[in-house]
């Protein structure tokens, strides 16, 4: 049942959500092999050149049959699992002779050659071909540190279907590699360009990258994920790019960071500054605040245990935290059972949370998992190279993130309030979506500085709910205070939260099945589900008054990097923006929407627009945890999608999620910088 929140007190339901959180604990699932249905499926169904040579084609799923089982038969499978696994240990075995593969190899192993496959809605349930022509006329700022030219060309090519419940079964087209070279730095160029060539029907995508060094800090992770991206093409060459720069970027706050902290003067950077930071007197909220949790909580909640069971989840999937970014988050952006693959890959993101390094269990669950997909990807026929091309993407991401958590836990120091003002929004766009782990998603998505704004900038969707908490404990990575000018007053910050609101209208109502998009849309809902961030419990500590409404400014055109800053725009508040959200909900409503999606509206959205009309109750995080996972993991996918869009913006219109901010912004905190993870000295009491 809702609790009271509008009391002073913070009860034992409030602060911890009805969720069980072991923190740095031992827990019993990780060290074991990672398994759901998606995986199962997509091994049981994938195609298989026969003895001849020739390519079996498999019926598949007709287009709106989501609930095929595996149709081959069980000895088979096993036969096939047997074969994988095997393999899969072969593959994770030390590379011999290769040392500069190493600090990369558990997340990349295995050999990778040039190659590469675009998306497919033969391969996932998007019901659109891949988005890497649309990019022919998105252009990109010449970058400065630019030294090497990378060129590939593409061709299109007809896919047969893979796996099951893809959008497609019977085939659709992509874009398969053709050519590929490496060359000097043209001056003057673009970063990324793209051009399509009718005579003879390719698309030729240039980038041009910096030659990255590099240092005592980065381990050797930088030229390793360098020389494995660049042989491989030029869209992942660009992709791992963003986690390079991420890499070497972050290594260079924090040192700056921590000269701040010491001496509490402004550290200038080449392309950056880092300030000292004062919370603002202008927020208000009840305390005690609720604490984050670690990243790997846990929810007993009996619609979650369910889910778990339906998806016949083993391993660190059983974790409700890890469930929520793995599968839940790629079944809602991709769906088809070729998501499992990048939900056991996306599992690596407990490597943020320091437990995916402390933890040698989770560590070889992980590892076990890269190598398991590069088997899938070579018994795989169709998608093999498109598989390749993503655990490429993801892997060096999650190595550049690894690296960058253990240079934050190597040398903590007590935090104390900051921030970062960066000076160039491309360049803080790039490195944004690389530490978000989006490098997949603005791979899928074609590319350029649009889905860099939308996969980069486009995480004030997560920034807004953590700013207080990552100033509080020294974050360097929060992109808010950039978008503000470096401010915390009230009047940017909500210029900054209407213009990403209208970003999400833009693209709910122009592209809305763009992968860059869509993560964005699934991290709202996954922020809700992650057994981590409080957004609902912060609601729960603040009160409204008539101005709850907050509304959108919607650009006319595809948003640009430039869109996301403040710039001065007035935003109205109010009774209009709370109505508008009232509509949009009932039109959900009238709309015949999905059962899981009709959850998600009775045991979250009204209760939480009740609130803020002035209601007295709200729902803990186990009462609704279950209902916002199934949904995410529903089908058919393209509704599901529609919903969970109009339901976002609802939030996000009717005014509570910025007073989820707002709370956020009155946290404190008094432990070791970056003290908001799986870590030994985590605790309640260095939070209020």
């Amino acid at each position: 049942m809702p609790y009271i929140a509008r009391t002073s007190e913070l009860s034992e339901l409030a602060l911890h959500g009805g969720l069980v959180d072991p923190r740095a604990g031992k827990q019993s699932t990780f060290g074991e092999r990672m398994v759901c249905r998606d995986v199962t499926d997509f091994i049981a169904n994938a195609t298989k050149a026969s003895p001849s040579g020739r390519r079996l084609k498999k019926t598949g799923t007709s287009h709106t049959n989501w609930n095929t089982p595996c149709n081959k038969p069980a000895s088979e499978y096993q036969a096939k699992i047997d074969r994988i696994l095997a393999h899969s240990r072969h593959i994770k075995m030390p590379l011999t002779g290769n040392v500069s593969d190493l600090p990369v190899s558990d997340l990349v192993p295995g050999l990778v050659i040039s190659g590469g496959l675009s998306r497919s809605p033969a391969f996932d349930a998007l019901p659109v071909v891949s988005h890497w022509a649309d990019r022919t006329d998105d252009s990109s700022a010449e970058d400065p540190d630019a030294a090497v030219r990378i060129t590939s060309t593409w061709e299109t090519t007809h896919v047969i279907g893979e796996g099951s419940t893809m959008s497609y079964p019977l085939g659709a087209p992509c874009w398969l590699l053709r050519t590929h070279g490496i060359g000097p730095m043209k001056t003057g160029s673009s970063k990324f360009a793209q051009q399509y060539r009718p005579e003879s029907d390719t698309l030729v995508t240039t980038v041009h990258l910096a030659r990255r060094r590099d240092t005592y800090q980065t381990g050797g992770v930088i030229g390793a994920a360098s020389g494995i991206s660049w042989m491989r093409n030029a869209r992942v060459a660009d992709a791992v790019d963003c986690a390079t720069g991420l890499l070497l970027d972050a290594a260079a706050l924090l040192a700056a960071r921590d000269e701040v902290i010491k001496t509490g003067v402004t550290e200038r950077l080449p392309f950056a500054e880092v300030r000292r930071a004062y919370l603002p007197a202008w927020c208000s909220a009840r305390k005690p605040l609720p604490p984050k949790l670690s990243g790997v909580a846990l929810s007993s909640d009996q619609a979650v245990m369910d889910l778990l069971e339906e998806e016949d989840c083993e391993g660190p999937l059983l974790n409700t935290s890890i469930f929520s970014m793995a599968l839940g988050y790629n079944r809602g952006v991709y769906g088809g059972s070729i998501s499992g693959l990048w939900a056991i890959m996306d599992s690596a993101f407990v490597l943020d949370y320091t437990i995916g390094i402390k933890s040698a269990a989770m560590a070889d669950s992980l590892s076990s998992a890269f190598a398991e997909v590069a088997a899938i990807a070579e018994e795989a026929v169709s998608a093999g190279p498109h598989i390749t091309d993503i655990r490429v993407v993801k892997g060096c991401d999650y190595a550049c993130l690894r690296q960058k958590t253990i240079i934050e836990d190597t040398h903590p120091v007590p935090s104390r309030p900051c921030i970062v003002v960066w000076d160039d929004l491309a360049r803080l766009a790039r490195y944004k979506l690389a530490d978000a782990v989006f490098c997949h998603v603005y791979y899928d998505a074609g590319g350029g500085e649009q889905m860099a704004a939308i996969a980069g900038l486009g995480c004030v969707v997560h920034d807004w709910i953590d700013l207080g908490a990552d100033i509080a404990c020294a974050e360097v990575s929060n992109i808010i205070p950039t978008l503000t000018r470096g401010s915390l007053e009230e009047e940017p910050l909500l210029e900054v939260y209407s213009r990403f609101l209208g970003s999400m209208i833009w693209y709910r109502d122009n592209d809305p099945y763009n992968p860059a998009a869509l993560c964005i849309l699934f991290t709202h809902w996954w922020q809700l589900a992650n057994c981590r961030h409080r957004p609902i419990s912060l609601l729960g500590r603040t009160d409204f008054n008539t101005d709850a409404g907050i509304a959108a400014i919607v650009p006319d055109r595809r948003p640009e990097l430039e869109h996301f800053r403040a710039s001065g725009t007035q935003v109205e508040r109010g009774a209009r923006p709370l109505s508008n959200a009232e509509a949009r909900l009932q039109s959900v409503r009238d709309s015949n929407p999905l059962p899981e999606t009709r959850a998600v509206i009775e045991l979250l959205v009204d209760p939480v627009i009740a609130y803020v009309k002035g209601a007295d109750s709200i729902p803990a995080e186990s009462e609704y945890v279950g209902a916002v996972l199934a949904a995410e993991v529903a089908y058919p996918q393209a509704q599901k999608i529609m919903e969970l869009w109009d339901l976002a913006i609802i939030m996000w219109e009717c005014g509570a999620i910025w007073a989820t901010g707002v709370a956020g912004l009155c946290y404190t905190h008094t432990g070791n910088s970056n003290c908001d993870r799986a870590r030994d000295d985590l605790a309640d009491t260095t939070w209020s």
